[in-house]
């Protein structure tokens, strides 16, 4: 289901869970167009488990779909590391967990930080071909296409997020992507654990990433979702979700 109240969220704002003493702590991040209410209930339960968290509100995310339009991906990637950096003052273990874009973006961050695992969630690595180079010469004439956000399975709920897509952020997604493609081999050779959690039907993420990740970094543990669509923290399956995140993280 999509927004169609305002493209607009009515929070979103950064969140964080403290567990003090535990030197064990989760980075969490979202996806593209959303908020950090579409991994709430993955930070909530990496708490409740005892562990540190970080969940950021990525630039541009959470206030109007211009701001977004206007952010680089650089400055989202300096955002993931200055919250890496915070949890890295409270936490001598960091596993890097992401939901879509953010699935690349722990990929990415598990590669410089050498962390020892990162989980992702239905996560992207590659847009369709030739959607980024569309979207270089679209955005001057088309600001905004369709919303991706709502791709959820269970009746009633819904993802917050924009309720338009801004095609000048389509290619910093690209750039994200293909910084996140870079260190999958770094990972594969650093012998990086990787849990991903994937739904089988997605609207918005195609197989081939998940492909990808496999093919590139073979100690990658897959975990089918079967119930669920894209947010699948928010459907059917978030609390195996939850589960598997946090038997993930304690094992490390």
């Amino acid at each position: 289901m999509r927004r169609t109240q305002s493209d607009v969220p009515t929070s979103g704002r950064e969140g964080r869970g403290h567990a003090a003493g535990t030197g064990t702590g989760a980075l969490v991040l979202h996806g593209f167009t959303s908020t950090t209410a579409s991994m709430q209930p993955v930070a909530d339960a990496v708490t409740a488990a005892g562990f540190e968290v970080e969940l950021p509100l990525l630039p541009g995310h959470g206030t109007r779909w211009e701001d977004l339009a206007a952010t680089p991906a650089e400055q989202i990637f300096e955002t993931v590391t200055a919250a890496y950096e915070s949890l890295a003052e409270r936490c001598d273990t960091i596993v890097p967990v992401g939901l879509s874009m953010g699935g690349a973006l722990a990929l990415w961050a598990a590669a410089e930080h050498r962390c020892p695992g990162a989980v992702v969630i239905n996560p992207g690595l590659r847009l369709k071909a030739g959607t980024g180079l569309l979207a270089r010469g679209l955005h001057r004439i088309r600001p905004t296409i369709d919303s991706i956000a709502g791709d959820i399975a269970t009746p009633g709920v819904t993802e917050e997020a924009y309720a338009v897509t801004p095609v000048r952020a389509v290619v910093q997604l690209d750039r994200v992507f293909r910084h996140a493609r870079a260190v999958l081999p770094r990972l594969a050779q650093q012998g990086t654990p990787v849990l991903m959690l994937r739904s089988p039907i997605d609207a918005v993420v195609g197989s081939s990433s998940a492909t990808l990740l496999k093919r590139t970094v073979p100690q990658t543990q897959e975990v089918i979702l079967r119930r669920s669509r894209h947010v699948a923290t928010l459907d059917y399956d978030a609390e195996l979700v939850n589960r598997r995140v946090v038997e993930f993280i304690r094992a490390r």
